[in-house]
């Protein structure tokens, strides 16, 4: 069991914190050091568990002479230690900077007396996807969604020839209808001073239509809002922001809020003004940031994120794969949160109430 403060490993020593703020600059180090992605940095997590945080914050670290060398950040609820992850997340896991340091924060954490560790949204070629299988008894394992992404390291000319004919028909056409209303511009700007009042814009956009109706928009609650400025404001510090706007004689009729780092182009969060729908602005955005990409010397992939929804797989039928790994205790709760999980919470009824009898 790991205790208040910290337990040795023949890795390290492992501790618990209750606190982004208290290994945050080690922490980007080790991030930067690995080139972990930034949904994996100290400053995103410090945003999610401001806006999602439920439960007790616990962020595991491993030191090996005295060296920050593996960290995940958790939460505590309801009997379990859970990821800090949500459908807000894009990817979840721990930043090791090797395999040695990643078995023994795994092997540590499933000796925490909780009837389940449960990691969302780790990408299905991360190894602690592998790690876990080797080193939990019992476990669960399974895709819960297959984000697009485009390969972006190739040739525009070529990738935009490949297009379906009647794809590219229909973004020449949309093209020519929004140029027959107007001045069409596409910008790409990282926001500086003007970063709040593009979000005011951006958001407004993202916020128009069925995500309004259907309570989904980054608007309609406001620690979602919350959650997505204070990203924002973050990843324009580390020089990782890029909004995408398609404007018609100036007005925002589509925007892309995206992060760009390391090699990739993330797009978070979109959407598009409904009365242009007919005229097709998400897709000629897409179109755009897709050409960017691929002009961009350093950029390899442009990451769709969330479900493989029809409007990114038009782009590109190449997914990436994101799973969720439950690791069960083996004690009576754990085999009982194992059974409710795999067979459903009447056979786990079942046994807690044998296990009860036994007891009694």
């Amino acid at each position: 069991m790991i205790a208040n403060r910290r337990i040795a490993t023949v890795e390290g020593v492992v501790a618990r914190h209750h606190d982004v703020a208290e290994l945050s600059s080690e922490w980007e180090a080790l991030a930067e050091a690995v080139g972990a992605p930034p949904f994996l940095r100290p400053g995103w997590f410090a945003a999610w568990y401001a806006a999602f945080g439920r439960g007790r914050t616990e962020i595991y670290s491993l030191r090996r002479d005295g060296q920050l060398a593996a960290v995940l950040p958790l939460e505590r609820r309801a009997g379990a230690l859970l990821a800090a992850a949500n459908w807000h997340t894009p990817l979840f896991g721990p930043v090791a900077a090797d395999e040695g340091a990643l078995a023994a924060l795994c092997g540590a954490l499933l000796g925490v007396h909780v009837a389940r560790l449960d990691l969302l949204l780790l990408d299905a070629g991360d190894p602690a996807v592998s790690t876990l299988r080797e080193l939990a008894p019992h476990s669960i394992e399974r895709v819960v969604t297959q984000p697009p992404y485009v390969d972006a390291t190739g040739s525009w000319a070529d990738y935009d020839a490949g297009l379906p004919r009647k794809q590219r028909k229909e973004l020449r056409r949309w093209r020519r209808r929004l140029d027959e209303e107007g001045t069409v511009e596409v910008e790409f700007t990282a926001g500086g001073d003007r970063l709040d009042a593009l979000l005011d814009e951006g958001f407004e956009v993202e916020g128009s239509g069925w995500k309004a109706e259907a309570g989904t928009a980054i608007v309609s609650d406001p620690t979602v809002e919350r959650f997505y400025r204070d990203v924002a404001h973050w990843a324009d510090a580390h020089g990782w922001l890029t909004l995408a706007f398609l404007r018609l004689d100036g007005r925002a009729i589509a925007f892309d809020l995206c992060l760009e780092a390391g090699d990739a182009v993330y797009a978070l969060k979109g959407g598009l003004v409904p009365e242009y729908r007919r005229h097709g602005p998400g897709h000629l955005l897409a179109h755009a940031s897709l050409a960017r990409a691929f002009a961009s010397e350093r950029i390899a992939s442009y990451e769709f994120l969330g479900d493989a929804d029809d409007y990114k797989l038009i782009w590109s039928d190449a997914v990436r794969e994101r799973v969720r790994v439950q690791a069960f205790r083996h004690s009576p709760a754990g085999l009982a949160e194992l059974l409710a999980w795999s067979y459903g919470r009447r056979a786990a009824k079942r046994v807690a109430g044998a296990i009860g009898r036994k007891r009694s």
